[in-house]
């Protein structure tokens, strides 16, 4: 497994919110990109909201990456992109009735006398 030069969290990054049962069993994630989740994601949330200064050229390169001045070029990152995509992306997300969004509008092509059965 590759090292980073990046602290890692005090406590095991968890989002029960959109991954109740975790990163592993998510089955949105291999298993290295749910470790270095689950290791590095506290540090990574603190790195992007601007709570932890960078202090390596890991740390550099990350706030770089997600500021969008480079693409992601480590493991890390491409997890952290991932999880960002999966997590946050509204876009992802359907819904059971998205074809037909809003039924009512259907709903007058029919009526009641069509469907008379003797």
């Amino acid at each position: 497994m590759n090292t980073f030069n990046i602290r890692l969290s005090n406590k095991p990054f968890t989002d029960r919110r959109k991954f109740p049962y975790g990163f592993r069993k998510s089955g949105d994630f291999s298993i290295p990109e749910a470790d270095l989740l689950t290791k590095f994601g506290n540090s990574l949330v603190a790195l992007e909201k601007g709570e932890m200064q960078a202090e390596t050229s890991d740390e550099k390169h990350f706030i770089d990456f997600i500021s969008g001045k480079v693409q992601a070029s480590n493991g890390i990152e491409k997890a952290w992109q991932k999880y960002v995509h999966l997590a946050r992306d509204k876009r992802h997300f359907y819904t059971l009735h998205s074809a037909a969004s809003n039924q009512s509008e259907f709903d007058d092509d029919y009526d009641d006398e069509s469907f008379d059965v003797a």
